[in-house]
């Protein structure tokens, strides 16, 4: 907690050394307290992590969230959050800038600098995400999963849905509910359609096939009878990197068990371009 504990008094002490707020022992016992519940808790919302002994401190630890932004007292967080990852979590493709309060700041403003309720993430899926706490009624949704706490089985859960239409290729994400507990897929469902991904899908898989396209095509020029095994190797590597519920994964199982794409990629993969439905 000692790192965590310089994070507080940086971000309540003025660089001349005035304090913003000076924190009690009592209040700053508390803050320490809640961040180890935090962690207790995965990061899911309690009435806990919101004590009576910081009512006062709150919207001075709520407001300090300005001094990790760049050319903050602690901007140094932000960098090395930001630095930790080269891919959004929650969409699998987007360039990190923003830091995503998990729990929102707005509603649990003790935990605004905890590194551990900072999400690195890209700014569609931060705005696209917005305020949403977990399991705070149904217009609200069962919330996202917590990139750092949420634990994943090892099974194919995330499925891609292709079909051709007009010589264009459509793709569809969806969950497998079937491979999951009932909470952990809706969460992972809700967070497909509230981030609106198969929507911003598109245009990264007409990138990532148009990068593929010549590997795709002289293989199966070279090995006909091979090619959707081929299209299955290609998936596992990419899951060793990724993960295998990747996007990118998700879609190279479907098009390996496609046989109008296996018998004819090249129809595909032309100067035509794919469409995400």
């Amino acid at each position: 907690m000692g790192d965590l504990d310089q994070s507080l008094t940086s971000a309540l002490t003025l660089a001349n050394g005035n304090a913003v707020y000076p924190l009690s022992a009592v209040e700053r016992a508390a803050i320490l307290a809640v961040y180890e519940l935090y962690d207790a808790l995965l990061g899911q919302p309690d009435a806990a992590l919101t004590p009576a002994d910081l009512n006062a401190a709150r919207p001075y630890l709520q407001a300090a969230y300005d001094q990790v932004q760049i050319g903050g007292r602690l901007a140094r967080l932000r960098e090395r959050l930001l630095a930790s990852t080269d891919q959004c979590p929650y969409c699998g493709f987007g360039e990190p800038r923003d830091l995503d309060h998990y729990l929102p700041r707005s509603v649990y403003g003790d935990l605004a600098i905890y590194p551990r309720n900072l999400v690195p993430s890209c700014s569609p899926c931060n705005n696209a995400k917005r305020t949403v706490v977990p399991g705070l009624g149904p217009a609200e949704g069962p919330g996202l999963i917590h990139a750092y706490f949420q634990a994943l089985p090892d099974a194919d859960f995330l499925k891609a849905d292709v079909a051709f239409v007009a010589g264009a290729l459509e793709v569809c994400f969806e969950i497998d509910a079937t491979q999951l507990d009932a909470g952990l897929a809706a969460k992972l469902q809700f967070q497909l359609d509230r981030l609106k991904l198969n929507a911003r899908y598109r245009g990264q898989i007409n990138i990532f096939l148009s990068e593929q396209r010549t590997a795709m095509l002289m293989f199966r020029e070279l090995e006909a009878a091979l090619f959707s095994q081929y299209l299955v190797k290609c998936a596992g590597d990419l899951a060793a990197r990724f993960g295998r519920n990747d996007w990118r994964v998700a879609l190279l199982r479907a098009l390996s068990s496609n046989a109008d794409f296996c018998a004819a990629p090249q129809d595909y993969l032309g100067s035509q371009q794919a469409e995400a439905a």
